[in-house]
């Protein structure tokens, strides 16, 4: 009876622990920092001693029981932790043990959050719905976050602190604030919270915690996971979301480690950060995508502006943020058979045969689409910027490398590592270009998608060459695919006119250039700007985090989610006679 009494209890705790650790964080209050402590300890004991209770009832689900389990795992040990330092420590404050404290509180909320958007799932018939409404939620969450006293060195107005919020959501990286002047150390983490989550997605996160409640999962939650991570089948679904979460921490971390022993020698200047909190910031940033940087002018800060190194090691962040973790996936598919062909001939003198089809049809066109891109873009920004911006690099391998890195950035994150305001009208309007193709499917960047311009590309080239359906390495291409591909193609460039249109009204001394640059950068979730975003009107900035939320989460989804019937359409049972209709 008394376990019944606390799970009940555990709903109305979250909410108020969640609050106070806002507090707590948020605002520098008068409050005896024992007494801080103290009441952070008795928190984690209560939630304890309740989750222990819990978990002696026979009557409990499997998934109830999972969370309960990682519940107290997670009490447990900082619970240890902190009594060992208060009392075997005399060196060290009591203060210290208030970040783990702090860690493993926001650790038992996302825990509560996964098991109740599980619940959610069950009850809600639109997929796509939930997919909008995460990240629609998690960007109004972030503003309040950023708009916190202890988030800003000064207080910041509720659309700068949306759009802020908005930009690293959807991982675009433009900004109305300076990130390094602007926000204080508590801001930047919550912003590259923001980004990480952003770049995974809500679902991903919740469905990698969802993976330990060991109950399975439902059809529907499948179709969730399937549906953001492009993917065919809903088998296996919750552990391809682990592996994206696992491939993503460990990407950033060795990412984080190369930047890190990158910039050795410039860790004296890296502005007010540490060069640990420096390298963890970028190769988040860079993998996801997300454009942002601790740096006053980004990556063109005299700091780094020609540390080679450290813009090449970015750039191949950013290019496996932005292949798609399908992709990625497939690829290490290959190298691991690879390997084991080679150790099988060479120590156990056998054969070893490859699958028919190592990489799939859609792994070619995306890798193919991604290398054309980065090596033609790579050639582009090399002539057309050699005797303006590029002049200031004076070796080859400086220019080579900045000509790379600008390819790889107007595709996906948005760093800048060129003085962009002594960039010709045909470098702009290339980049313009380069960011409406965007990054890849599944993948933390946006645009229309490599594999959508490809398809459009290759479509009209069969259209022109006689032929009257799309045919690549021996295999038909869907029509439904080609439709899509047209669909999101026209709804990007009405939507993005659309958006100039009213920032034109809304700000009508600006620059149409100027204006393009940043819609198109906003749609696509690039994050390159000309310097006019600060200092357009609250409409043009809320136009602007429209656009970044539409390119997140896509126009096309967006409409199929307010508009799709969830009931078989009777149509589908019949066929009307073909209608021809002169084009051209």
């Amino acid at each position: 009876m008394i376990q019944i009494k606390f799970r009940k209890l555990l709903p109305l705790l979250t909410p108020i622990i969640f609050l106070y650790i806002i507090i707590s964080l948020g605002w520098k209050t008068s409050i005896n920092p024992f007494f801080n402590i103290g009441i952070l300890i008795g928190m984690i004991l209560i939630l304890s001693f309740f989750h222990f209770f819990i978990l002696f009832e026979k009557t409990l689900d499997k998934g109830y029981q999972s969370m309960i389990f990682l519940s107290f795992f997670v009490f447990i040990p900082s619970i240890l932790f902190s009594i060992g330092k208060i009392f075997f420590y005399e060196n060290e404050k009591i203060t210290d043990v208030r970040g783990i404290l702090l860690v493993s509180l926001t650790i038992y909320i996302l825990i509560r959050v996964t098991y109740f958007m599980r619940k959610i799932y069950v009850r809600i018939h639109n997929p796509v719905f939930i997919f909008i409404t995460s990240f629609v939620f998690l960007s109004f969450l972030g503003s309040v976050l950023l708009m916190l006293p202890s988030s800003t060195v000064k207080k910041i107005s509720f659309i700068d602190a949306l759009f802020t919020s908005t930009s690293a959501v959807c991982v675009t990286g433009l900004g109305v604030l300076d990130t390094s002047k602007d926000f204080t150390h508590l801001g930047k983490v919550i912003i590259l919270t923001l980004v990480e989550l952003g770049g995974l997605g809500i679902l991903t996160v919740t469905s990698f915690f969802s993976y330990f409640f060991r109950d399975g999962f439902s059809f529907r939650e499948g179709i969730y996971i399937r549906n953001f991570l492009n993917t065919k089948t809903t088998s296996n679904v919750l552990f391809l979301a682990v592996k994206v979460v696992l491939l993503t921490l460990i990407v950033e971390m060795v990412g984080a480690l190369l930047i890190y022993f990158s910039i050795k020698n410039e860790r004296d200047i890296i502005e007010s950060d540490s060069p640990l909190f420096f390298s963890i910031f970028h190769s988040i940033s860079a993998f996801c995508n997300g454009g942002f940087s601790t740096l006053s002018k980004g990556l063109y800060s005299e700091s780094v502006r020609f540390n080679y190194l450290l813009q090449f090691i970015i750039a191949c962040l950013l290019i496996l943020g932005g292949i798609g973790f399908n992709i990625l996936f497939n690829f290490f598919t290959y190298v691991w058979l690879t390997f084991k062909k080679y150790f099988y001939k060479i120590f156990k003198d056998e054969y070893f045969r490859y699958p028919v089809h190592i990489f799939t049809l859609n792994t070619k066109i995306v890798l193919f689409t991604t290398f054309f891109l980065l090596f033609f873009g790579t050639i582009f920004y090399y002539i057309s910027e050699y005797h303006y911006s590029l002049s200031e690099h004076s070796s080859i391998i400086g220019k080579c490398t900045v000509s790379f890195f600008s390819s790889a950035t107007s595709r996906t994150a948005g760093f800048q590592v060129l003085d962009m305001q002594r960039w010709t009208p045909f470098t702009i309007l290339f980049t313009i270009f380069l960011m409406w193709v965007g990054a890849s499917p599944a993948s933390t960047g946006g645009g229309i998608k490599t594999s959508t311009f490809a398809l459009a590309l290759m479509n009209i080239i069969s259209l022109s060459i006689g032929k009257d359906r799309l045919e690549i390495q021996r295999k038909e291409i869907s029509s439904k695919s080609v439709r899509l591909a047209f669909a999101i193609i026209i709804l990007s460039l009405i939507i993005i006119y659309i958006s100039i249109l009213i920032i034109l009204f809304l700000d009508p001394k600006k620059d149409i250039l100027s204006i393009s640059f940043e819609a198109f950068s906003a749609f696509s979730t690039v994050g390159l700007s000309l310097g006019i975003t600060p200092n357009l009107s609250n409409g043009s900035k809320l136009v602007l985090i429209i656009l970044m939320l539409l390119g997140r989460i896509g126009v096309l989804n967006i409409m199929i989610g307010l508009l799709k019937r969830n009931r078989i359409n009777s149509s589908y049972y019949y066929q009307y006679p073909q209608g021809y209709i002169l084009i051209n």
